[in-house]
């Protein structure tokens, strides 16, 4: 087995939003700079479809099932993934989950829930429906290749501030775990059991006046600091088995260097 795999997954259709691949494509050379990684180039088919209530289902599908065949191709033990949507964490997780037999925490550091459904969903993104795949209850398209789905308990939603009415009712019914980005995040994963992690970032869940590159700025949030010291306790007290870095739009110099900052100073990478 691979111990650890770099990967670059520029694909933007989940947000219909191309900027997405450039941004991807700048924070990967940033990030992986000491590191081979492989890349899963975004695919800027004209085939845009909504099918089953998904936008561009046949585009989005085809990245997921050629990212699952790189990491069993693979094997690693670890995943380090740059992405354009968040979309592309539905093969690391899935993969790592598997992998690990469900033992592992998601920390899902997001300003938004992502736990719509296709028919839930006011615009077809994916990205706003990954989070509920992962847990087994997405479009049948991607489920029927997800070999082990999260359960709610193994989610500890970090920094969300943004949720429709159908992702609070989904929360209230479930076993996920909402918090703030702050010390009291890492008891609530050890008191819940877990010693593993898989780390999600969205970049959005940052304080837009602290850093702003991002797809979907939200009032509130974290600041650079804030987040990057909860990441290092993180580091510390468990073992990192997968990080994904998601949604960065690359349109402000340098901004690539804070994020490798948190990264760093974290000890993430």
């Amino acid at each position: 087995m691979k111990e650890i795999l770099f990967n670059l997954n520029a694909e933007w259709q989940g947000c219909e939003n191309t900027i997405l691949e450039k941004g991807s494509t700048e924070l990967a050379s940033e990030l992986f700079f000491q590191n081979p990684y492989t890349i899963l180039r975004a695919d800027n088919s004209k085939d845009l479809k909504k099918i089953n209530g998904v936008f561009a289902m046949n585009t989005i599908l085809k990245r997921f099932n050629e990212a699952l065949d790189l990491f069993n191709e693979s094997s690693p033990s670890k995943i380090i993934t740059v992405g354009g949507s968040c979309g592309t964490e539905a093969a690391p997780v899935s993969y790592l989950n598997n992998v690990y037999d469900g033992e592992i925490a998601v920390v899902w550091f997001d300003a938004h829930g992502d736990l719509n459904t296709p028919t839930s969903s006011p615009s077809g993104h994916f990205h706003g429906m990954i989070l509920r795949t992962l847990l087994g209850e997405g479009p049948k398209e991607f489920i029927n290749n997800i070999k082990k789905p999260l359960l709610s308990k193994q989610v500890f939603m970090a920094g969300v501030r943004e949720l429709d009415k159908e992702e609070q009712d989904y929360i209230k019914k479930s076993d996920i775990t909402l918090s703030q980005v702050n010390n009291n995040l890492i008891d609530l994963i050890l008191n819940a059991g877990f010693s593993k992690v898989y780390i999600h970032i969205d970049v959005d869940v940052l304080n837009p006046k602290d850093f702003s590159d991002m797809l979907m700025p939200t009032e509130g949030g974290p600041s650079c600091l804030e987040l990057s010291k909860c990441l290092s306790l993180l580091s510390k007290k468990l073992d990192v088995v997968g990080v994904g870095v998601v949604e960065y739009c690359g349109e402000e110099k340098k901004s690539s260097k804070k994020i490798l900052k948190i990264l760093q100073d974290s000890g993430l990478i």
